[in-house]
């Protein structure tokens, strides 16, 4: 299929109201891009929170990655897996899963292509690499949708098609195996991780989204997108969209530094970021991938230019240069040390991070940063460190490590983020225990902090994964939505 922006858009539009998701007039449209290729632009100017899109996932299905557990390939859920009982050899977890119209679609082809039984043992890596069988199941129409979109071509692609036919046996026809090596490639550059399930049993699986998609990358992204209950992509303005300008995601983490960033991107998308925060040595001021001088002792050290690959740092105060690998050896150890903590180490953590880190690195550095928001989601989490367990100490550690954190995205221009939504509930969270700690010693309590917890619900609003307290706070026709 010709690739151009009449034709993606027709597309787009067509899929979109197949799926009863396409609205006149969209806030956003298709146009050339200056990264290359095409992306999403604001056809008109966006304001902050506005919905920009919906999207529905034309392939949906279990991560590859070695990590991921076993999911049922219907519902995705994680207990009672069974193997099918028409020995296709995937995994299911219930009657209804069973005996859905789709698993026996999915059933029946799989057993076409067996050349000898699936062994129960080979059943996981089968559900592993199941996501392009079940291209080959989309009509016509889909299939083409499919075809429109980018695809990342390589060797290193296909390998579920290799596993299909070397380790599983399974005689698949030429056009069908050429097929699922393309939507392979159409996945490695495209796919989003999507949750689904409730707060409490949720599974992390892949989908491809054509219009979300088509979205490019930025390092401060103007975007926020969600999952739904009905795993549609939610795409709302982070911040203010002037007419004309592109509509850009963040495909990595947003409060990693600009090597690591650059370096995961490259990994997994195949390009190298040059954006506007990629390109200031500074970061917008927040210095997060910065180190101390060890010659001075108090000036930061940063890229003289971030986009040379293993170039020059420099101290801003006393100009000693620094070798590149001299940065990246300490922030491989701090990550080393950062991935060793368990959840039960928060007294390690938080003396790591007053003491060894102090000392090398500035306040706002990733390794700094990923502990804080490390220590936020245990403390009043995890098991003895629950909010009632909490010693007073800890619940002050978390409340200054959140404000810190809200802090460090404003730096950053990260708008109405989705971390800054979790933020701002877990912040509301910490001073409803201190207030209830101060009810219950007969204190003066502080006064109600409910606008952080309706600035959370907002930027929250449509996330399947959302707390429920911040769930009674949607309009009712998102509640209905979410049933």
């Amino acid at each position: 299929m010709q690739r151009n922006i009449d034709t993606l858009t027709k597309t787009i539009h067509k899929y979109l109201e197949r799926n009863s998701l396409y609205v006149e007039n969209p806030p956003w449209e298709i146009r050339k891009s200056d990264l290359g290729g095409f992306g999403v632009f604001a056809a008109r100017s966006i304001e902050t929170g506005e919905l920009i899109f919906r999207d529905y996932p034309i392939i949906l299905g279990p991560r590859a990655a070695l990590t991921c557990p076993p999911l049922c390939v219907n519902c995705y859920g994680k207990d009672n897996l069974r193997p099918c009982e028409k020995k296709c050899g995937l995994k299911l977890c219930s009657d209804k899963c069973q005996n859905s119209s789709k698993h026996q679609k999915e059933c029946k082809i799989v057993r076409q292509w067996q050349t000898r039984p699936i062994p129960e043992e080979l059943s996981e890596k089968l559900g592993k690499v199941f996501s392009p069988i079940r291209a080959i199941l989309l009509s016509d129409e889909d299939k083409k949708v499919v075809r429109c979109l980018k695809a990342h071509i390589s060797d290193q692609h296909g390998f579920e098609v290799d596993v299909m036919k070397k380790v599983l046996y399974l005689d698949v026809k030429e056009d069908e195996e050429m097929f699922m090596r393309f939507v392979c490639c159409v996945m490695d550059a495209n796919a989003f991780e999507v949750i689904v399930g409730s707060e409490n049993n949720q599974s992390s699986v892949k989908g491809l989204y054509p219009l979300g998609s088509l979205a490019n990358h930025s390092c401060t992204p103007n975007t926020i997108h969600v999952f739904d209950n009905n795993q549609h992509m939610i795409v709302r303005a982070s911040t203010f969209i002037p007419k004309g300008t592109e509509i850009f995601h963040s495909y990595s983490r947003v409060i990693w530094g600009t090597p690591t960033r650059r370096f995961h991107l490259f990994r997994t998308k195949h390009f190298l970021c040059k954006c506007q925060r990629c390109e200031d040595p500074t970061e917008f001021g927040s210095y997060v991938s910065a180190i101390l001088c060890k010659n001075c002792k108090t000036g930061k050290v940063i890229p003289i230019d971030p986009l040379i690959h293993n170039g020059k740092w420099q101290c801003e105060g006393c100009a000693e240069s620094i070798n590149k690998k001299d940065v990246a050896a300490l922030s491989s150890l701090l990550g080393s040390t950062l991935n060793s903590f368990t959840n039960d180490d928060v007294e390690i953590m938080l003396k790591f991070i007053t003491t060894k880190l102090a000392t090398v690195v500035p306040e706002n550095n990733e390794t700094v940063v990923e502990l804080k928001y490390k220590l936020i989601w245990i403390l009043g989490h995890e098991r003895g460190f629950t909010w009632t367990e909490l010693s007073d100490d800890h619940l002050l550690a978390k409340e200054k490590f959140c404000g810190e954190l809200l802090a460090l995205l404003e730096l950053l221009r990260l708008g109405q983020c989705k971390m800054r939504g979790l933020l701002l509930y877990e912040l509301y969270c910490c001073h409803a225990e201190q207030k209830r700690r101060q009810a219950k010693a007969g204190s003066a309590s502080k006064t109600s902090d409910k606008s952080l917890l309706l600035e959370a619900a907002d930027i929250l609003m449509y996330d399947v994964g959302a707390p429920p307290e911040i769930k009674k706070l949607w309009p009712d026709e998102i509640k209905l939505r979410e049933q």
